[in-house]
């Protein structure tokens, strides 16, 4: 006969907060709640005293006086790592890859504003992918800090488009194709 493992689901206290739920061998191993000391709350699994594997964080506002922020999905070694979903509190949405808790991978981000990114993300920054405006344009390329910057192609709602290089948001050089058949130079700016 082999020796039975201690799993127990009970309450306990740490200098970081509550948890309630298993323990193997004496460490949060299993299935858990920590409360934390600044209010946030993690509901899942746990490995070796991490939050490890699915679970939902919530993140406490102390100044609202109500949680704000929500992450459901994957974690690895305390940290979002994997697939999930993280509900801002400007009502923002993202749903993709993490990586060191930051959005980094492929992911979508549905703005409260309206815009939608779909693309690739590094250290929560817009590196490639679509950009719909809530005017109804469309941008598909490359992005700097949250401006178009780079190669791209955008669509104007009045049927017009340009591609080629865009600077700091704007186009900067290549060509716009106009709904009368015309394309034009641009080598310095669309004014």
């Amino acid at each position: 006969m082999g020796t039975k493992k201690e799993n127990k689901v009970e309450s306990y206290c740490f200098s970081w907060g509550e948890y309630t739920g298993d323990i193997e061998n004496g460490k949060i191993h299993g299935l858990g709640v920590a409360r934390f000391k600044n209010l946030d709350i993690y509901d899942g699994e746990w490995n070796n005293g991490m939050m490890n594997g699915r679970g939902v964080y919530k993140f406490w506002d102390e100044k609202k006086d109500k949680y704000i922020q929500v992450y459901e999905g994957e974690f690895k070694k305390g940290v979002r790592e994997g697939q999930g979903k993280m509900t801002y509190a400007n009502r923002d949405v993202y749903v993709g890859t993490w990586q060191n808790d930051f959005r980094t991978g492929e992911g979508i981000c549905w703005f409260a504003d309206g815009c939608i990114f779909h693309g690739i993300w590094k250290f929560d920054k817009m590196l490639r992918g679509v950009f719909r405006s809530s005017n109804g344009e469309f941008y598909d390329g490359e992005l700097k800090d949250g401006l178009f910057h780079g190669y791209g192609k955008i669509f104007y709602t009045d049927g017009k488009w340009f591609e080629g290089l865009f600077k700091n948001g704007k186009p900067s050089k290549g060509k716009l194709f106009t709904t009368d058949g015309e394309i034009h130079e641009i080598e310095d700016g669309i004014r």
